[in-house]
């Protein structure tokens, strides 16, 4: 259950697509969602957005670049985007 006054996660997914774009220059339309998770950042209530975009291709090889952002549930402030590390198969 969402903490009173806190953002959707549509809304939290919004702000970290704006701030790709923004960040990044990724058009919305190559933009996928990957992961959600409702977390904590210290005392605050966070959004937790995986987002992935195209990345540079390698020798006939198409791959995904993979980033976390962590959104603030109470303001929709992204306050934080990593590189997302996948973990090997």
């Amino acid at each position: 259950m969402l903490a009173q006054g806190m953002i959707t996660v549509k809304e939290a997914v919004a702000k970290a697509i704006e701030f790709a774009q923004g960040m990044l220059g990724v058009p919305v339309s190559e933009v996928l969602l990957e992961e959600v998770e409702l977390g904590k950042d210290g005392p605050n209530d966070v959004w937790l957005i995986t987002l992935s975009a195209p990345g540079r291709a390698g020798i006939a090889v198409l791959r995904r670049d993979y980033k976390k952002f962590i959104v603030r549930g109470d303001t929709g402030e992204v306050v934080s985007m990593k590189i997302r590390e996948l973990a090997s198969a």
